[in-house]
């Protein structure tokens, strides 16, 4: 079945229907689960995949980083660029870096210095725990007040389609092409907003796309991984908001992620 016949529409905006599945993308949509997953399993928080040999990540203070989410590409559906196999880490700090003004480990004005956050890939993964770190009680002590996701959640994955989310630079282009009717447009950006956790796609802001004002910027053109907010799983950045990680295209498939664009905002 063609993915677009789901999509979803307010019925005043149906008439716009034609219009709007134009500019609709397939995504990896990523869904919550309350659950305990194991080591090598894909999740949002919890104790991180490393393997023996490996470091565990640490921050421009020395202290060790914390996991955002883990995604293990066997339990992900095709995508586009995407690793078919492979683990792939997000850690940020767990606490305000005093010294650089920075908050959830991103630096405002270097988005993509990996000193504060931190993506790591492993292209093989073992399921065999004895091969794996398990004692993580050197993590008891990290600062954890401002970490966005609390608690330990396992990860489901299924691929959707979607319109180009309102806040997404590239929604600039087309909007003309869209609406001749501002009310419309209004219930467009009410209820078309792609906000939930996903891959690939639109991102969503809760304030504005820094590469709607920064062109050099839009070279990171694959959405990585965006996290919004979830009341189940307690997940929240500041006031409501949410995070995106982007990679240029030919990072994504030469699996080169020490280069990506964080980027976080709340109301």
């Amino acid at each position: 079945m063609n993915p677009l016949s789901k999509l979803a529409l307010p019925p005043k905006l149906e008439p716009y229907r034609k219009e709007i599945e134009k500019t609709c993308k397939p995504y990896v949509h990523i869904n919550t689960v309350i659950n305990s997953p194991k080591l090598y399993e894909s999740k949002f928080g919890g104790n991180p995949y490393l393997p023996l040999e490996a470091n565990h990540p640490l921050d421009s203070q020395g202290k060790p980083m914390l996991l955002m989410a883990q995604i293990n590409f066997s339990e992900v559906p095709s995508y586009k660029n995407m690793p078919i196999q492979g683990m792939l880490q997000f850690f940020i700090c767990g606490a305000d870096n005093e010294n650089a003004g920075d908050m959830y480990g991103l630096d405002f004005d270097h988005p993509t210095s990996q000193k504060d956050f931190r993506v790591v890939f492993y292209e093989d993964v073992t399921t065999d725990e004895n091969k794996l770190t398990t004692d993580f009680t050197y993590l008891e002590d990290v600062d954890r007040d401002m970490f966005p996701i609390p608690q330990e959640v396992g990860l489901q994955f299924e691929i959707k389609s979607e319109p180009v989310s309102p806040t997404d630079y590239q929604y600039n282009d087309i909007e003309s092409d869209l609406f001749d009717d501002e009310e419309m447009e209004e219930i467009y950006w009410d209820e078309l907003t792609g906000e939930y956790h996903k891959m690939g796609g639109y991102a969503f802001f809760t304030q504005s796309d820094p590469r709607d004002y920064d062109e050099a910027l839009r070279a990171y053109n694959v959405l990585l991984l965006q996290f919004a907010m979830d009341d189940e799983a307690d997940i929240m950045f500041g006031d409501a908001g949410v995070a995106n990680f982007f990679i240029k295209e030919e990072d994504l498939r030469n699996h080169n992620f020490r280069d990506v664009l964080y980027n976080w905002d709340c109301c």
